[in-house]
């Protein structure tokens, strides 16, 4: 595939027993493409998509997909977007001979924004490089504008203000805190706040994670940016 956008399926109705096929969709060296999963419904642990950053198997390996993916129906509902940063992707999928089920539908596209901005913001090209970023509307951040700076507005006026000073965010009145200033002091559950960081890992999976004092670490685990070409072909 060469074009700058389009899509890959596997084909009309489910797929076929014993199923190898790959794409590879090429683009210009160090182009961000993304991959939109608009529908992904495989026999779980079983039938398998492999995508790989690069024209090959020997790429790293950046999204292993198998199982359901639901489509969106809620506001606050995304499917996933697989980046490719080598401008090059490998898609390969294969299915043992048991079970089928309706396949996939992902569409590609270079040098657009994360999940189209999630329609709060504008995607612009940056001006210290060609990549393309989202411009948040007032109310919104993140890489696809997708955080509320200000959950629920903070539950005022009973429970927090909306500041608007330059780091925008929840200001909670003393009896109250978390998200949206929804949580009372103390506090009766449990709750997530969310950390931002700059400079983001590879994500990772069974590892051991410990707590002292304020600082969490985390030990071993496995990042998957890698894999074994002799078990997928």
């Amino acid at each position: 595939l060469t074009g700058s956008s389009g899509f890959i399926t596997d084909g009309p109705g489910n797929y076929k027993y014993k199923t190898k096929c790959t794409w590879l969709i090429e683009g210009q060296p160090n182009r961000i493409m993304r991959l939109r999963f608009n529908h992904f419904a495989t026999e779980c642990s079983w039938d398998h998509l492999y995508v790989y950053d690069g024209d090959s198997i020997y790429a790293p390996l950046v999204a292993a997909f198998s199982g359901l993916i639901v489509p969106e129906r809620d506001g606050n509902e995304t499917v996933p977007e697989v980046v490719a940063t080598s401008g090059y992707a490998l898609l390969h999928f294969f299915s043992d001979a048991a079970y089928n089920l309706t396949g996939f539908n992902i569409t590609y596209n270079f040098d657009m924004c994360p999940n189209n901005c999630s329609d709060r913001g504008e995607c612009k090209t940056s001006n210290n490089s060609n990549t393309v970023q989202c411009e948040c509307s007032e109310n919104w951040k993140g890489e696809a504008c997708d955080i509320p700076h200000c959950v629920n507005n903070c539950g005022f006026p009973h429970r927090g203000i909306c500041n608007s000073s330059d780091v925008r965010g929840c200001s909670c009145f003393s009896e109250w805190q978390g998200p949206g200033c929804s949580v009372p002091v103390p506090a009766n559950q449990s709750f997530w706040t969310r950390e931002e960081y700059s400079n983001l890992k590879l994500p990772r999976a069974s590892h051991k994670a410990v707590v002292n004092g304020n600082i969490m670490w985390v030990v071993g685990g496995y990042m998957f940016n890698h894999s074994d070409y002799n078990m997928v072909l």
